[in-house]
């Protein structure tokens, strides 16, 4: 390990000198660097109570993501990014190591079909290849952007993409006809590697094509599967999974309005094949969705209705961020009993480590507390209503506001044939105060609420009542340029009744388990941040963490955390 940290190190000093022997502007550099920081202090009753956790705890680290493009010519470009960590409390680099965090190589050929071999970021549609935001992000104020850059950071999170590893392609014709333009990405990831007297090898194929017409009409057919391959394990079923997605768009501009108007639908099919051939299980089913969008100079109006089959399943689009069966970094294990600590609000909104990155065969478990209306995103099975959002800014974008509403039901119902009612709302308000009142010093305030309901009917163990809320509030004030105080608040609260329920291996509902819901979590926060620039700051500040589940006599947790970051893109 050493060998290879001193290789790497005189690697990256000498090739700068290398590189400008030869060409300088062949070899460009880019990258994070980040000094992170933070310690938790137990108060409340449980400070009293548990005689085996710490009274405080914390870690921090130091670590530099040098990114290297080496372009050897203009078609061609390699690039790897290099991890230097060193985490506090080491000394003569004994808590230091170095990763290769990404490589890739991207060229164009015939200055037509572009190519990318290694780590890529793919997306596609809803519901073939999304990475949908976690529970508890809507309308999140910026006060808490230190938090989410870490988490995005870490996890590869970027405007929903999935971070994949394989080769893509795309291209596109342009013609003088009817049809305007004929555009093609196809991909091959290899998502999970083979494992030894494990899991069989499992790769993801798929593609987009967009066809523009001439009258303002595009035609959209995307596609993914994904499959085990049967040769690379002694399983006795490998699972497949081929998703279509059939889009067809129109736009128009009339009396100064914009419109959008769209339709998706689709199916997908999953199962495992024998390996002596026939298929071991099987199930299919579709969705439909339908949006239309009014653009106007000072707002945008999106009016949607979409259906989706209690049997439909997308790994690419139903695979969630947050793994609820991990271990989180602060008092993991708590009370005097050492139990592990449920993930959290707290858990959600700062710590990375619960996070997953990995592209999920099976419907990962969820917190019906925290997402009990679309657990799974847009691809959520079992589903049929209709949404709608209203956006709107002013002249100077000084204000600006956001409302959403939805409401579903259930197809079938689940262990009876009552069927659950769901609903959920928001509502954002952000405002620039120096804008608006004539303020020297920039000022800005947000405040959002959101709501989730969810109702069934029934008998006594039939009957469903769920509400919960989430209440956000962030401030920011500069007290001179670019130095401002921040401070912010999370609030939230969940009860009533829900039913969960067990799945086996093919992801059937197998048993059912009641549930009840009373607690209440909060997260406050007040500091300073001044910014460089846009992508380059610092952050020091105190949170105030309460958790309390009045359900359970153990799970309580109070902390009080000094929280340090620093940021640098490069």
């Amino acid at each position: 390990m050493k060998k290879f940290t001193i290789k790497t190190i005189l690697f990256c000093t000498l090739l700068p000198t290398v590189s400008f022997a030869q060409m300088f502007q062949k070899v460009w550099y880019d990258g994070n660097s980040r000094a992170m920081f933070y310690r938790d202090a137990l108060t409340g009753d449980l400070k009293d109570s548990d005689t085996t956790s710490t009274r405080s705890e914390g870690e921090g680290y130091t670590a530099i993501d040098l990114g290297m493009h080496f372009t050897p010519n203009e078609e061609i470009e390699i690039f790897s990014e290099i991890r230097v960590k060193n985490d506090f409390g080491y000394m003569w680099g004994a808590g230091a190591y170095v990763d290769l965090r990404r490589l890739s190589i991207k060229g164009v050929l015939n200055n037509r079909v572009s190519f990318n071999i290694g780590d890529m970021y793919l997306k596609q549609t809803d519901f073939t290849l999304n990475n949908f935001n976690q529970e508890l992000s809507k309308y999140e104020p910026n006060v808490f952007q230190a938090y989410k850059d870490l988490i995005d950071y870490e996890n590869f999170y970027m405007n929903n993409y999935w971070r994949m590893q394989g080769l893509q392609s795309n291209f596109s014709y342009t013609f003088y006809n009817s049809i305007e333009s004929v555009e093609a990405d196809l991909f091959a990831s290899r998502v999970r590697g083979v494992q030894w007297l494990g899991e069989p090898e499992l790769l993801m194929l798929g593609g987009t094509s967009i066809i523009k017409l001439e009258n303002n009409i595009s035609i959209g057919v995307n596609y993914v599967n994904s499959f085990e391959v049967q040769s690379s394990s002694l399983d006795t079923a490998t699972y497949y999974n081929p998703v279509t997605n059939l889009q067809l768009k129109y736009k128009k501009r009339a009396g100064g309005l914009k419109y959008f108007l769209s339709i998706d639908f689709g199916g997908s099919s999953r199962g495992w094949n024998k390996n002596n051939g026939g298929a071991d299980f099987e199930t299919s089913g579709g969705f439909l969705r339908g949006k239309t969008k009014v653009v106007a100079r000072n707002f945008n109006s999106t009016l949607g209705f979409k259906y989706i089959s209690p049997e439909f399943r997308s790994a690419g689009a139903q695979t969630r961020r947050v793994n609820f069966m991990s271990v989180p970094s602060s008092y993991a294990y708590y009370t005097n009993n050492t139990i592990l600590r449920p993930v959290s609000m707290m858990d959600i909104i700062t710590d990375p480590n619960i996070y997953n990155h990995r592209l999920s065969t099976s419907l990962m478990q969820y917190n019906i507390l925290y997402s009990a209306v679309l657990p799974y995103g847009e691809a959520t099975p079992n589903r049929v209503g209709g949404d709608m959002v209203f956006n709107y800014k002013n002249n100077n974008s000084s204000l600006l506001a956001s409302a959403d509403i939805a409401y579903f039901q259930e197809i079938i119902g689940q262990g009876t044939t009552q069927r659950r009612s769901l609903v959920s709302s928001g509502l954002s308000l952000k405002a620039n105060i120096d804008k608006l009142i004539g303020f020297d010093n920039k000022t800005q305030l947000e405040l959002s609420i959101i709501s989730e309901g969810v109702t069934r009917g029934g008998d006594e163990i039939e009957s469903i009542s769920f509400n919960s809320s989430l209440l956000s509030a962030g401030l920011s004030y500069e007290l001179f340029e670019n130095l401002k105080i921040i401070g912010g608040t999370k609030s939230f609260t969940g009860s009533g009744n829900e039913v969960g329920v067990q799945r086996d291996e093919y992801d059937q509902i197998i048993g059912f388990e009641l549930l009840d819901f009373n607690s209440k979590e909060n997260i406050m926060l007040i500091g300073l941040q001044y910014n460089f620039t846009k992508d380059i700051y610092f952050s020091l500040q105190t949170n105030k963490i309460d958790f309390d589940d009045k359900t359970s006599e153990t799970e309580k947790l109070s902390l009080n955390r000094i929280y340090f970051m620093f940021n640098m893109n490069l």
